[in-house]
């Protein structure tokens, strides 16, 4: 019997007597309340796990799997500001990746002004060099834009210009939203990648967004990338170089 059928008499679905009405609730409620403690409680004494970090960046580099390299075309706009000079500036280049951690970006010609940021965004890594230059702590779960993402906060395993490097890593697909470098001089680094189902199997970014403030010049940025090459051998000495 359900509940609809206690809330009528046994003359067809008439009005429900007020003793009736009585009777139904006083049968009712407390088999009712049983079964939400239990619910409830059996949410609150058995919490969903805590990935740890390791887990975590492995769940991320497994978007990766069967990547062995990629090199792509990239087109950087922005400005710099150098001294109390706002320089806007656009440079086009090739991003490089080589399982299982090498990465380079060669720019065609960069201006002065904008090679320090190039550089940097050069040496900044992957996935891969994260999980073997920083000691990670446990990550937390936190509201990042719309939804939720793994807070990850590392420092280096040794000597480093990096003080803390910080990211949140996407806790739905494990893709990597933004990072934050922060440095002992006091300078930060902040890039967030922007992504689209379906472009590569990889999830492979499509377009980021860069910060960067340092003591010899701070900037804005938008990072455009092309059509990727997937699998193709690229020289060793494309990573020498850098």
């Amino acid at each position: 019997m359900n509940i609809e059928e206690l809330c009528y008499s046994g003359h067809g679905r008439g009005e429900l007597a007020p003793v009736e009405a009585g009777l139904v609730l006083v049968l009712v409620l407390p088999s009712l309340a049983l079964v939400l403690g239990a619910v409830g409680l059996a949410a609150t004494s058995a919490p969903a796990p805590t990935l740890d970090a390791a887990a975590i960046l492995q769940r991320s580099e497994s978007r990766w799997q069967g990547l062995s390299s990629y090199q792509v075309p990239v087109t950087i706009s922005g400005s710099v500001r150098v001294a109390f000079v706002s320089v806007p500036f656009k440079m086009t280049g090739t991003q490089y990746y080589q399982a299982p951690d090498e990465q380079a970006l060669h720019l065609d010609n960069p201006p002065s002004y904008a090679r320090g940021l190039g550089n940097t965004l050069s040496t900044m890594g992957t996935p891969q060099t994260w999980l073997r230059d920083y000691a990670i702590a446990q990550p937390v779960s936190q509201p990042h834009g719309h939804h939720t993402a793994y807070l990850l906060t590392g420092t280096p395993k040794r000597e480093s210009r990096v003080k803390t490097m910080t990211m949140w890593i996407s806790a739905t697909t494990y893709g990597i939203e933004s990072i934050i470098f922060s440095y002992t001089n006091g300078a930060s680094l902040t890039v967030a990648f922007q992504r689209h189902h379906g472009v590569t199997q990889y999830h492979l970014p499509r377009s980021a967004t860069v910060v960067a403030k340092f003591p010899s010049y701070s900037g804005n940025a938008r990072i455009v990338y092309g059509d990727y090459r997937l699998n193709q051998p690229i020289p060793a000495t494309v990573f020498a170089a850098h």
